[in-house]
């Protein structure tokens, strides 16, 4: 994995109702990195991202590649390379997805049939959802009108996650890049 994370550290940022562990079947056919780090560390979920996995549905068990059959139902087409890809879940209007042999993260802009490329792995996804939900509630503590402040602590924010991996600014139309510019303008806070 790119980040070091534990355990321990979602929990505490996100509480065990906000994680989700991914079964890690013995026939997985999945980055055995990420495997691991999904089943140990898990995914959190908050008012930006939501895990999709419904363990009352046995398919969600069987290993298949989702984000096929998440295209199949909505009747669009998937692009080339990405059959074989998994949903992790929601990030606000896009889905994100998982290409589970190299362990990379992508997202699909809701009504896109494209994929802008989102996070190195995982770890790069769960390290940036921990230092946003952190983020917002600092920045929720600054005088409201003090707009050079949130750009400044907005910046720091930005700066914390591409030390570790740049993937996800990397693109002005990639959901991360888009969140920033609200936050900047104070809708989240």
């Amino acid at each position: 994995m790119l980040i070091d994370i534990r355990a321990n550290q979602v929990l505490s940022t996100f509480g065990l109702t906000g994680v989700t562990y991914f079964p890690r079947p013995t026939s997985s056919r999945m980055h055995p990195g990420t495997a691991s780090f999904l089943a140990t560390v898990g995914l959190p979920s908050n008012k930006l991202f939501s895990t999709k996995l419904d363990l009352d549905s046995p398919n969600q068990l069987e290993c298949r590649p989702s984000l096929q059959a998440t295209f199949d139902t909505d009747g669009a087409v998937l692009p080339e390379g990405a059959e074989q890809w998994e949903v992790l879940g929601e990030f606000q209007y896009a889905t994100v997805a998982l290409d589970p042999q190299t362990g990379r993260i992508y997202s699909f802009a809701e009504g896109e049939e494209f994929y802008i490329p989102m996070h190195q792995d995982v770890s790069s996804l769960v390290h940036t959802l921990t230092v946003v939900e952190t983020g917002l509630a600092e920045l929720k503590k600054l005088p409201r009108n003090d707009d050079q402040a949130r750009a400044e602590a907005v910046e720091a924010l930005r700066e914390t996650i591409t030390r570790l991996d740049e993937t996800p600014f990397a693109s002005e139309d990639g959901e991360w890049s888009r969140f920033f510019e609200e936050i900047a303008l104070g809708m989240w806070g």
